[in-house]
């Protein structure tokens, strides 16, 4: 891999500083600025620090905060071991591994949604004909319910409530989406320098959430059944720690489900230390058994995150956000300023599809079309399954010692399928799986998930090309 040697441009940016200012902050400028205009690119390796010191004329300290500094802002990531890495933007890394725009040839596998089906469209179908009959309709006029109509919360208190989770209407808010519930709560509770603790490997939403709100992210150790209780007691004795988001069930990328009496021990070390726990529970809907949300041990230190979209219907937006009740005043602040109100309408669906048993109906529909594809991942991949479940909207594949990730991922875009490199899911400082993600809702006819899968064995049972242009 190519790395890459001091520039003229750094030294000048260090020789430019008098007086007070810092020799490290000109250098963390001067490297992200040949990141953002592409001079240096994502992949490519920074010289080590002892060498750009050398090379300088600056202590190793200096070049030390400058990389700890670009990486707080997710420009580079520092490997040990290994040495230190431009990082792709969350935009432009997910844009790699995620098609943009749909692909009639391609079977993408990039991306987690649900398997949409004929019986979507009818419900989608029926629910709108109903709207488009009623003459007094107050979600597309109002503009003031801040944390969303009575009637929308109770609905989402009632669909908590079959999550395992208790809440409250005058606890819970309407979000556009889990990831947006998730930006609020961290928003709400962590500033710029805090320690944020969350999976090795995690979605990358909240690695996103990082770099815009300025905490600092750390990777707990993870094994089949997700956070390692032991690792996350010793973070939370050895350091500061604010917050903990965490996914217990079906994790993005590995689906480990954590176990209840792991999840009991995860709560109980939250409320020795006094960390906020932000729970995940967007894939909560989807397990023929639920679990015991960590949020419902704590609920003065947790706030609980779910939505429709990867159980009921991809588009439908809307989320609901459980949280502590002292702080509903501040979390609604957050709201009003990032988006005023969730999207109402929306919302309106959500309602009448909880109410009505749709809802749940297509839970049950999601069930088992999900089944039925992760028994064909069985079939044709399951030496390499790592982690995966008969509900699971992906899998998470072990890739053979002979390929490298991102060679296998190019290798399968060449035979028109698409899947995702760990890449997107690192969390600073985590040893790079060679491991890919698939996600079972491609927009295409069983017979062709399975021929795709199939082809994916053969290629993962074949030797790469010894070399490699693409």
């Amino acid at each position: 891999m190519a790395r890459v040697t001091v520039s003229g441009e750094w030294r000048d940016a260090v020789g430019a500083a008098h007086g007070a200012e810092s020799k490290y902050k000109r250098l963390v400028k001067a490297i992200a600025q040949d990141i953002e205009r592409g001079a240096l690119v994502s992949g490519v390796r920074l010289a080590p620090q002892r060498e750009v010191a050398a090379e300088l004329g600056v202590s190793v300290q200096t070049v030390t905060n400058a990389y700890k500094e670009l990486e707080r802002q997710g420009l580079i990531r520092c490997e040990v071991g290994r040495g230190s890495f431009v990082a792709a933007r969350v935009t432009e890394s997910m844009s790699n591994y995620i098609l943009d725009t749909a692909e009639r040839e391609i079977v993408d596998f990039s991306i987690a949604r649900i398997v949409h089906t004929p019986e979507h469209d009818a419900a989608w179908r029926e629910v709108c004909a109903t709207l488009a009959t009623l003459d007094d309709q107050p979600w597309i006029r109002s503009f003031r319910p801040i944390a969303g109509f009575e009637h929308h919360r109770q609905a989402g208190a009632a669909w908590l409530a079959s999550l395992n989770m208790p809440a409250t209407p005058e606890s819970l808010l309407i979000t556009n989406g889990a990831a947006h519930g998730i930006f609020l709560a961290l928003a709400s509770t962590v500033g710029p320098g805090d320690t944020v603790l969350c999976e090795s490997l995690t979605d990358h939403g909240v690695i996103g959430s990082a770099n815009v709100l300025g905490f600092t992210l750390k990777g707990l150790e993870i094994d089949e059944y997700g956070i390692r209780p032991e690792h996350f007691e010793e973070m939370c004795d050895s350091e500061r720690v604010s917050a903990l988001v965490c996914t217990p069930t079906f994790n993005n990328p590995t689906m480990s489900v954590m176990p209840d009496s792991r999840r009991r021990a995860i709560a109980r070390i939250a409320e020795r230390y006094g960390v906020y726990v932000i729970e995940d529970d967007v894939y909560g809907a989807l397990p023929a058994k639920s679990h015991m949300p960590i949020a419902s041990l704590i609920p003065e230190l947790a706030f609980y995150c779910t939505s429709m979209t990867k159980s009921v219907l991809t588009g439908l937006r809307t989320g609901y956000l459980a949280m502590p009740r002292r702080l509903a005043l501040r979390v609604e602040s957050v709201l009003r300023v990032s988006s005023w109100m969730a999207t109402s309408p929306i919302a309106e669906i959500a309602t009448r599809w909880i109410m009505d048993g749709t809802a749940r109906r297509l839970v049950e529909l999601q069930r088992e079309r999900l089944a039925a594809r992760q028994a064909m991942v069985r079939a044709a991949l399951g030496e390499y399954v790592l982690g995966a479940h008969p509900n699971a909207l992906s899998a998470w594949l072990r890739v053979p010692d002979y390929w490298q990730a991102d060679r296998l991922v190019r290798e399968l875009r060449n035979r028109q399928i698409a899947v995702t490199s760990p890449d997107p899911f690192l969390v600073g400082g985590t040893q790079r799986p060679n491991a890919v993600r698939i996600s079972l809702g491609a927009e295409a006819t069983d017979a062709a998930c399975r021929h795709a899968l199939q082809t994916m064995a053969g290629v993962f049972e074949q030797y790469p090309h010894v070399h490699d242009f693409s």
